[in-house]
Order: structure tokens, then sequence, then C-alpha cells
């Protein structure tokens, strides 16, 4: 068992209860896969992923250039578009053997992308890029940089839980789901308005802890892990957490404070737990 935290641990109850979540849905052993540090090595089953996941992207370019030709506000297009490539993300990552599988499908993407950038027939993704009222009050290259600083974060995040995929997986459903619930339901339903350093609602904020939640333990069901009583306190704090750095962030900075928090609080469950 990894034993990273033992004095924050102690915070909470002892984990010689279990709580059955996974046992409801299946009774497979826990386990998982490593992403193994090696730059000369590129098993098959890595290439035919990184060629899946650059088509996937190229999908994911086209979904974005259809819902902007139709009568989709802008920020939902972005949001669709964020939800799903996170999601796909998430769940990818924990296949690959070898870290040259994933920069293979880095490469292939952007090459994708640049190809589409400055080709006559894309022009139009070219104007959605350079940008136009995709976020309110932002303009030029500031969601390409957001994109980019979430992207950079979340392969940080990779490198550092290489050995641990429930931990990126987490993080990257939370940015996924938790910070895109918190602007549709926000904009949707915008029940107690505040400010911070931006304009958000109570409505969108709840909408941030219940998806951050729901990341949790969609994460949890995913690797068929059992884990102690205690770490649904931990879960809940950590929803907390996630719920008040988005509500007092500035700017686009959420997205790259929530993965690193979802990561953090899920290697805490990990540790006190395997």
């Amino acid at each position: 068992m990894i034993n990273v935290f033992p004095s924050v641990q102690g915070i909470f109850s002892q984990k010689a209860t279990i709580y059955p979540l996974n046992e409801i849905i299946t009774h497979t052993s826990f386990s998982w896969n490593s992403i193994i540090l090696e730059f000369d090595k590129l098993p098959r089953t890595d290439l035919y992923l990184a060629l899946i996941s650059a088509c996937a992207g190229f999908y994911f370019l086209i979904i974005l250039l259809v819902l902007k030709n139709s009568n989709f506000p802008i920020w939902v297009t972005r949001k669709i578009v964020h939800a799903i490539g996170g999601t796909y993300i998430a769940f990818i990552i924990s296949y690959f053997q070898y870290i040259l599988g994933i920069i293979l499908a880095i490469v292939f993407f952007l090459t994708i992308f640049l190809i589409m950038i400055f080709s006559s027939q894309f022009r139009l993704l070219k104007e959605y890029f350079i940008l136009k009222d995709c976020r309110d009050n932002e303009r030029d290259f500031t969601f390409l940089v957001n994109t980019s600083a979430t992207l950079i974060s979340l392969f940080i995040l990779l490198i550092i839980f290489r050995d641990y995929a429930p931990v990126f997986t987490a993080g990257a459903l939370i940015i996924s789901w938790a910070d895109t619930s918190g602007e549709v339901f926000g904009k949707k339903f915008p029940f107690g308005k505040y400010k911070i350093f931006n304009h958000k609602t109570i409505s969108g904020t709840i909408a941030v802890f219940i998806f951050s939640l729901i990341s949790f333990l969609v994460t949890i069901l995913r690797f068929n892990m059992i884990i102690s009583l205690s770490s649904i306190w931990i879960i809940i704090f950590g929803c907390l957490i996630c719920s008040i750095v988005e509500a007092a962030s500035w700017k686009w900075l959420d997205n790259i404070f929530l993965p690193v928090i979802g990561s953090l609080i899920m290697f805490w469950i990990v540790s006190i737990n395997y």
C-alpha cells in the first residue's frame, strides 16, 4: 500500500470499513496500467490508439465547425467540444502503454489541425481560433492560449501520475464535466448571481460540486476501486474545493487548477486505500 499522506489520513476515520460502491456493478479486481517513460518503444496497440485519437480529434474539430454554423450560442459550441474532447482524453489515456504513443497522438492531431487551419476549405476554423467571442470579454488568441494551457497541465499531470491512471482520469473528467456544467447551468439557470473575479452564479457553483462528485464516482467505477468509508469524506472535501476554486478563479485559470485539485484528491484516495 502507498502511504503518502499518513498525517493527513488521521483527520478521517480509519479505513477498516470498505465502501462497496463498485460491488453493485462488478466484482472485478482493481487494476490499472502504468505509462512507461521510454521513447524508443512503440507497441502496435499504442500506434493504433495514436491514429484513432488523431482521427477523433479531427472529428471533434468537424463537430466544432458544424455547431459553429448552427444556431447554438458560441459558448455552447465551445463547451460541447470541451466536454467531449476532455472525456475522450480522460478515458483513452489509460489504454496507452508507452509515452511515445501519447506523444505521437498529439503530433498526429496537431498535424491535422495545422493542415485544416491553413486550408481554404476550413477557413471558418481559422476564424474560430483567431477568435470571435468564444468567451465573454475575450478576444484574439485567448481561447487558444487557454486550451493550450489546459492541455499542457493535463500532460504534466499524466507524467507525474503516470503510474496511477485513476488520478489522471479524475482530473481530466473534472475539467471536462465540472467546469462545463458550471457555465451551462450558471447561464441557463442564473440563480444567485455574485462576482469575485468573474461573474458567477450559485446554481453554477452547485453544478460544479455535483459534477465533481460524479467525476470521482465514475473514476472509481471505471477502475473497479473499492474504497474506505473515510474516502467518501475526502471526495466531498475535494468537490467543495473544486467548487470554491471555480468560483474564485481569475478568468480561465480554473482550467489549470481544477484538474490539479481533482488529481491530488484522487491520489489521496488511492494512497490510503492501496
